[in-house]
Formats: structure tokens, C-alpha cells, sequence
């Protein structure tokens, strides 16, 4: 009778721990959307290379500091860009604000993906790993392009 009330423990012990398991997994899952919802900032965007040095390509100062990614909920991205022009003044970069329509997922292993449709008929579709740095804070990592450069990553803090 007690090898019967064991396995009966045992078995409820471990399906218990299943639950828990995939109930944690979608928990922090849904942390994570929660956490990429809001506008970013680009702080940086970083080359590291094969041998492990890494070097900054580039810092968004001056008008690169109104640059803005939005993610909501609804699973919609747009992005704003801005640059100098002839006198010095920032405006949008109308080149960036052909875009139509723009989507994101997370994906399964921290994967991000975004696709864009611009007005002139092109898509782009970007596949990052992310990491939140904190909650205020991301690196978005993308495969290098080239046999010097092993990856890039961006950094944005959240403006909302």
C-alpha cells in the first residue's frame, strides 16, 4: 500500500512541476512583450569583430537623439528618423517615413522579428536576438555581414 501511495505522490509531484514549468515559460514570455512594449531611443549601434574587439559605428547624437522605435501592443512597430539639414535644424528623414506598415513578434529563444512594407513596394524583415538589459534598457544583436564582423548589436533606452 505505501509502494502505491508513492507513486501516486510521485506522479502528482511531477505533473504539478510540468504545470509550473509551462505556466512559468508563458509568464516570463508575457514579461518579456511587456517589456518591449513603449518607444525607444538608440543610444549606440556596435560592430564586434571576429577577434572579440568591438567598435562603435555609431552614437546618436544631435538630431540622432529624437530617433524613436515604438512596439505596442497590438504587435505594430513604426519608426522615426531624423537628420540635419542645410541650416542645421533637425527634421524627419523622409527616407525612414516611407514606411507602410511595420509588425513585430517575439519569437521563441529571445528572437525579435520585425517586418517593414514601405510605400515604394520594398519590405524588409529583421531577425535580432534581445536582451533587456534592464527594464528600461535593450540590445538588440544581429548576425555580422561581412567575415570581419561577428555581429552588431544596437542599444535603446525606453523614452515611454
Amino acid at each position: 500500500m505505501n509502494t502505491v501511495k508513492s507513486i501516486l505522490l510521485l506522479t502528482v509531484a511531477i505533473l504539478l512541476g510540468a504545470c509550473s514549468t509551462d505556466a512559468e515559460k508563458d509568464r516570463m514570455e508575457n514579461t518579456k512583450t511587456e517589456l518591449i512594449l513603449g518607444t525607444w531611443k538608440p543610444i549606440k549601434f556596435v560592430a564586434v569583430h571576429q577577434d572579440g574587439t568591438a567598435n562603435s559605428v555609431e552614437t546618436y547624437e544631435g538630431c540622432g537623439e529624437s530617433n524613436r522605435w515604438t512596439f505596442t501592443k497590438s504587435g505594430r512597430f513604426s519608426k522615426e528618423e531624423f537628420k540635419a539639414n542645410a541650416n542645421g535644424s533637425c527634421k524627419q528623414d523622409m527616407e525612414s517615413s516611407t514606411m507602410e506598415i511595420g509588425s513585430w513578434a517575439l519569437l521563441e529563444n529571445d528572437q525579435l522579428s520585425i517586418f517593414i512594407a514601405y510605400t515604394d513596394g520594398g519590405t524588409d524583415l529583421y531577425r535580432s536576438e534581445i536582451t533587456f538589459l534592464d527594464h528600461n534598457t535593450i540590445r538588440l544583436s544581429y548576425e555580422g555581414d561581412s567575415p570581419e564582423i561577428d555581429y552588431f548589436y544596437g542599444e535603446y533606452t525606453r523614452v515611454e
